[in-house]
């Protein structure tokens, strides 16, 4: 009998020491770096317009006054007007349309048709001004025929004059294959989308003003897991539009450029309040059916920003993706009436400035990782949210918050500054939080509803400096898995604005100071400037508040620790408290 009992307390050892194992191996696992080299945006680009010789083609200089079809291919030098007209291609070869001052009107459809050809290629001529007008509705064209410009097959734009497009009907520049803009002037006013491309969307450069009833620039290939992307490598973009700025039904790749993007009428028309989500056509001319939504940049697949500027002010997300959204570097200002950045899957920042001055959550994401860069979040609910949060925002409108099926959200903070001020949770994380480093500031809620920090099982803080204000209700500290010494402290009053906290060690050097505009009664301090057995100082004011010693990882000064409750650290590990 003695040996059993000896086999079974053996046997429950190895359980515990096996358990103990996986924690840490699946701690570890949550733990790991994502960065945004791993997110796939590999595009295959097509440039078969830079493989034609354009010299071995014959050029044909003519001054338009009526309708044209060009059924042969070659290069057209085009002057004039037509009044009430439109150019057609229709061949099987390549065709280069060279505008040099061009005003072309149709009240029946398109302007410039290409029905049939290899590659159009549609050249700006330097110092020229050219002008595009269709119809309000169209007759004798096909019924997919919706743009001022249309084309069926692969179309490229070049040169540095100036396009001017206006749509009636729907529409204004439109391929039913690859579109690319390599350079350009381009001034857009649309009934429906500005730049539609099915299978790509391609800009090298070009400057491009777009007021759009619709999306801004858009692809609409959803079948084909190779195309239906948009792939900016640099432009400046000034887009108005009534729906998203940018809409890739697949990847999307930013690499450089300057954008300037309002969507829905702005931040001021909060899509977390909108009563009318899902009758957009109630306020929009827009004819379009698919998943409606006023998102600055949306992708359908990965979204990857590796450097620009950006300036959103937007009723929805500035910047959604319903997989991963990767920012690389860039400088990014969001003023949003939604989420500032959502990720469904995995939200990752490597470096960069993200300043959102106005949201409903800032960052939001399943998991989210951040490697470096210059955070600032304002948000009227949660600051950052890693799957959770009372998100109201995601409720009944098209495009709403869908995330993977995942039980280990994880936040990841490596490095970088970040600031949070948040009404609702400062940080709310459902799964666990690890801090490796970086400095981040919260100023949290001062309600007693939500907490400074919101996690399910832990905030483990293993490098870097944290400091967080805020209401004292749903108070939750570091927890004592983490390797940094951290201090947890509920005041006896409430202090706000002009009122100045500092630690201080013994021989009086600074630890950490916190200052916030907005009322507080409790600190979440960690740093790696604390060490065990040593004497600190609590000053409110310059004044002495309270003196503490430091014995274990998690120290708690108050009353009213973790009244939010941790299942993984129930209370807190008290240790040092006097």
């Amino acid at each position: 009998m003695k040996n059993k009992r000896v086999v079974i307390i053996i046997s429950i050892i190895l359980l515990l020491i096996m358990g103990i194992i996986l924690y840490n191996i699946i701690t570890k696992d949550k733990a790991s770096t994502s960065t945004v080299d791993m997110v796939d945006i590999s595009i295959n680009t097509d440039d078969g317009d830079e493989k034609i010789d354009w010299s071995i083609y014959e050029t044909i200089d003519y001054e338009l006054t009526d309708s044209i079809t060009i059924t042969e291919d070659g290069i057209y030098n085009l002057t004039g007007t037509i009044k009430d007209g439109s150019i057609t291609v229709n061949t099987d070869g390549n065709v280069k349309l060279v505008l040099d001052s061009v005003n072309i009107t149709n009240t029946n459809g398109p302007t410039i048709y290409v029905e049939n050809a290899e590659d159009v290629v549609i050249e700006l001529a330097e110092n020229s001004y050219n002008y595009l007008e269709d119809g309000s509705s169209y007759s004798g064209y096909d019924t997919d025929v919706i743009g001022a410009l249309f084309s069926h097959d692969d179309i490229t734009f070049q040169g540095t004059g100036t396009l001017e497009v206006k749509s009636n009907n729907e529409d204004a520049i439109v391929s039913k294959d690859d579109l690319k803009i390599v350079s350009g002037i381009y001034i857009i006013n649309s009934k429906d989308d500005g730049i539609r491309g099915k299978d790509s969307v391609y800009i090298l450069g070009g400057t491009f003003t777009i007021t759009s009833g619709g999306d801004g620039i858009k692809t609409t290939n959803d079948t084909d897991s190779d195309k239906g992307y948009i792939y900016i490598k640099n432009g400046t973009f000034n887009i108005t539009s009534e729906l998203d700025g940018l809409q890739s039904e697949n990847k999307l790749l930013i690499q450089g450029g300057t954008f300037n993007i309002n969507t829905g009428g702005g931040s001021s028309v909060s899509s977390s309040t909108h009563e009318d989500w899902g009758r957009w056509g109630y306020y929009s001319s827009s004819t379009s059916s698919d998943n409606e939504s006023a998102k600055g940049i949306k992708a359908g697949n990965n979204l990857v920003i590796e450097n620009g500027t950006f300036n959103f002010d937007t009723s929805d997300d500035a910047i959604h993706c319903n997989n991963y959204v990767g920012i690389k570097s860039g400088t990014i200002n969001i003023t949003s009436g939604d989420d500032g950045v959502h990720a469904d899957t995995e939200l990752i920042i490597d470096g960069g400035s993200i300043n959102i001055t106005k949201s409903y959550e800032g960052l939001e994401a399943s998991k989210i990782t951040i490697n470096d860069g210059t955070i600032d979040v304002v948000a009227t609910d949660d600051g950052i949210n890693v799957a959770g949060g009372n998100d109201g925002s995601a409720t009944g409108r098209p495009g709403q918050n869908n995330y993977s099926s995942n039980t280990n959200n994880v936040l990841t903070i490596n490095g970088g500054t970040i600031y949070v001020n948040a009404v609702g949770d400062g940080i709310d994380v459902n799964g666990s939080a690890y801090m490796n480093g970086g400095n981040v500031k919260v100023d949290g809620p001062t309600d007693s509803g939500n907490g400074i920090l919101d996690y399910d099982r832990e905030f483990v803080v293993n490098g870097g400096t944290l400091v967080a204000g805020g209401s004292s209700g749903m108070l939750q500290g570091a927890s004592s898995s983490s390797s940094i010494y951290n201090v947890t402290i509920t005041f006896t009053s409430t202090y706000g604005d002009g009122d100045i906290v500092t630690i201080e060690d013994s021989s009086g050097n600074e630890i950490v100071s916190y200052e916030s505009s907005k009322n507080y009664s409790s600190l979440v301090v960690a740093s790696p400037s604390f060490t065990k057995g040593e004497t600190y100082t609590i000053k409110v004011n310059g004044s002495e508040y309270k003196t503490f010693t430091i014995s274990s990882i998690t120290t708690t000064i108050g009353n009213s620790m973790n009244m939010g409750g941790s299942p993984g650290n129930p209370g807190g590990d008290r240790g040092g408290r006097r």
